[in-house]
């Protein structure tokens, strides 16, 4: 019997080594180092963007001989600026919303299974991406599994490390603190990587421009649609943080109430087992 212990004691050792190298490498600090180069190449790409969509406006109002295109640019250029400048203040808005709720759970267990599910998740998007890349012959499926790959595993950082999300482990949580606890890590997630995620998304956006605005030299005129689709991943990117911050409010006024109610429950239990 006490050799069977030995062989289940040093394999839970080994998740638990893992789960803390996993900590120690998916940090705080991995996280504002990203931000860090992506703060820097927002800050090129916004007014690249305004330039790529003046000059490929320009570039339509003399092909086509008209200025409706580059009045259409110039309120484009318009909202680039202004979706910036809202961007940067909901950054703000985000953090303070995480700050000023905080949340709790009573035991580390629910966050230690996600982060598994997550590493299991990663693996098998890696190896299905590899697996239906070749059977489909495209690189773009492969991609497209790495990608996803990559956002789960920076899911992941807020969970490994709960403080960054305003998040505590009480043992005096209750059932219901632990409901809302759970449903909050997702919201207070996306809360937290309103920058990172936004800047991603305006990285993308600004690239489709790019390729978009080569195409219009080209005179590929299929170009205008990508040009389009560039100029609304962009606005998009911009206006990010303003959606999850709204839905943040909406979801997280009902976990609110839900925890209110719960805790009644809870209130009134304690009273009777006082009286008893």
């Amino acid at each position: 019997m006490q050799k069977l212990d030995i062989i289940t004691e040093f394999s839970r050792a080994q998740f638990s080594r893992f789960f803390l190298l996993c900590k120690s490498f998916f940090s705080e600090g991995l996280i504002e180092k990203i931000e860090k180069y992506l703060n820097f190449t927002n800050s090129l790409l916004v007014p690249l963007s305004a330039v790529i969509i003046l000059i490929s406006a320009l570039i339509f109002s003399i092909k086509l001989s008209t200025a409706t295109p580059l009045f259409l640019a110039i309120l484009a250029v318009f909202f680039v600026f202004f979706g910036d400048f809202i961007s940067e203040k909901f950054h703000g808005a985000c953090r303070a919303a995480i700050k000023s709720n905080p949340t709790s759970i009573s035991s580390n267990a629910y966050l230690e299974l996600i982060v598994f599910l997550n590493i299991f998740f990663v693996v098998g998007l890696f190896f299905g991406g590899i697996y239906y890349a070749i059977a489909e012959s495209s690189l773009t499926i492969f991609l497209g599994c790495l990608a996803g790959a990559v956002l789960v595993l920076l899911a992941t950082v807020p969970v490994l490390n709960p403080h960054i999300i305003n998040m505590s482990i009480s043992t005096k949580s209750g059932a219901a603190s632990d409901l809302v606890g759970i449903i909050a890590i997702g919201l207070k997630s996306l809360l937290y990587y309103s920058k990172l995620f936004a800047r991603l998304v305006i990285i993308g956006g600004g690239l489709l421009l790019l390729f978009a605005t080569y195409g219009m030299l080209a005179e590929d005129f299929s170009a205008v649609m990508r040009g389009s689709t560039g100029l609304g991943v962009l606005l998009v990117g911009f206006f990010y943080p303003v959606i999850v911050y709204i839905w943040f409010l909406l979801v997280y006024t009902v976990a609110d109430i839900l925890l209110a109610v719960l805790s009644i429950k809870e209130i009134k239990a304690s009273a009777d087992q006082a009286k008893d």
